[in-house]
């Protein structure tokens, strides 16, 4: 996909020449964008999207009845924009996954407001 392309190449030293990319995905440098570039984003994204993506696999497997992931819930990341510092919107990919396995999931969002990646994915 070409927006987890663009995450697992942009850095603070290319961002001047990914300018166009970065305002495509809502990216940027601080104060001027909420989701901006540091140096380890791409696996900032994959550890946090794994504790996720684990924390399903082990719902399905049946090793665990309950999973959190602390560092995940990066509900306002959309399938291919940034949002409100959230890159990945791991909830999503859980749900996802899931799904595959349940005919439904209950998914409540605690936060004190609105999980609009959430929504528009489902």
């Amino acid at each position: 996909d070409e927006y987890i392309d663009f995450l697992r190449n942009i850095t603070p030293d290319n961002m001047d020449v990914m300018h166009e990319r970065m305002k495509q995905h809502n990216v940027g440098f601080v104060g001027q964008y909420d989701c901006p570039v540091f140096d380890g984003i791409f696996p900032f994204c994959q550890i946090f999207t794994g504790g996720s993506l684990d924390g399903a696999a082990r719902l399905i497997d049946g090793s665990a009845d309950v999973a959190i992931n602390w560092s995940g819930g990066l509900h306002h990341a959309k399938s291919d924009e940034a949002s409100g510092f959230c890159y990945i919107n791991d909830i999503v990919l859980a749900i996802l996954e899931l799904l595959k396995y349940y005919p439904r999931v209950l998914y409540v969002d605690i936060d004190v407001h609105h999980g609009d990646g959430v929504q528009d994915a489902f």
